[in-house]
């Protein structure tokens, strides 16, 4: 890390776990990039570097090279260097595969892991002239669970994981390291939304509906954003200098039963 206030990009942190994860960074002294479509992303930039150090928004499509390539090069503009990336945004697409769009199908893939591989790219030359950095990418449970409707979704974070565990070679002798993180049910929007989509089918309340959800749980609840945040934190701290090519389940034992 560097000597001054270290760097982080954390993509899809307008809300949900890029938002706690970027909250928690910034707490902890780093200087922060907050990537998202969203443009409230800018507000919780300003909201940030209020109370700690100095905080960047940027409203970036991560599957639009132009506008990925621009949002690390207005972030060594206004930081000078990144030390730590993590990719989390991502889209959820939740259908029987003969309901899918080729289109749509597409569309997610480009977002969740060329969103990925794009920041990826454009990250890695400067963590290479470093000759150190971390990198923590988004994967899921739903890539180590067959779940119903998730066919795309699961295929998209499985392929991540093996995008994580290659990269952790190929990068491997420039002192980077990559790891890849897999939550399970988080109280993000995102799973909120998934939840509705299942009231609708079956007519239950959405209460309801999430309650049979969480009983799913060995703990009987969800996650907490910041209960992942703090994985990603440690995973791209040196307290994980050992750690690379690794996805780490954070699941509630969901994968354990």
């Amino acid at each position: 890390m560097s000597k001054t206030e270290p760097v982080a990009v954390v993509t899809g942190a307008a809300r949900g776990i890029g938002a706690a994860t970027a909250r928690l960074f910034n707490q902890n002294g780093y200087r922060v990039a907050l990537v998202d479509i969203l443009p409230e992303v800018n507000e919780l930039a300003a909201e940030l570097s209020a109370s700690g150090p100095e905080c960047l928004g940027l409203v970036c499509d991560v599957s639009d090279e132009s506008a990925v390539k621009s949002a690390v090069t207005q972030t060594l503009a206004a930081f000078g260097t990144i030390d730590v990336l993590v990719n989390n945004a991502g889209v959820v697409l939740v259908a029987a595969v003969e309901d899918i769009n080729y289109e749509r199908f597409k569309q997610v893939f480009n977002i969740n892991v060329g969103g990925t591989f794009l920041f990826c790219k454009y990250v890695l030359p400067v963590l290479k002239a470093k000759r150190e950095g971390a990198i923590v990418n988004m994967a899921s449970v739903s890539a180590h669970v067959g779940q119903i409707d998730h066919s795309t979704y699961g295929a998209t974070k499985g392929a991540i994981m093996a995008f994580s565990r290659a990269l952790a070679w190929e990068v491997a002798n420039d002192n980077i390291r990559v790891n890849s993180i897999s939550p399970g049910s988080v109280d993000t929007p995102m799973l909120r939304g998934d939840i509705e989509i299942e009231s609708g089918k079956t007519g239950l309340p959405f209460e309801q509906v999430k309650t049979l959800r969480e009983a799913e749980q060995a703990f009987k609840r969800w996650a907490d954003p910041m209960e992942i945040a703090e994985v990603i934190y440690f995973l791209a701290s040196s307290k994980a200098s050992f750690m690379t090519g690794v996805d780490v389940l954070v699941d509630c034992g969901w994968v354990a039963k």
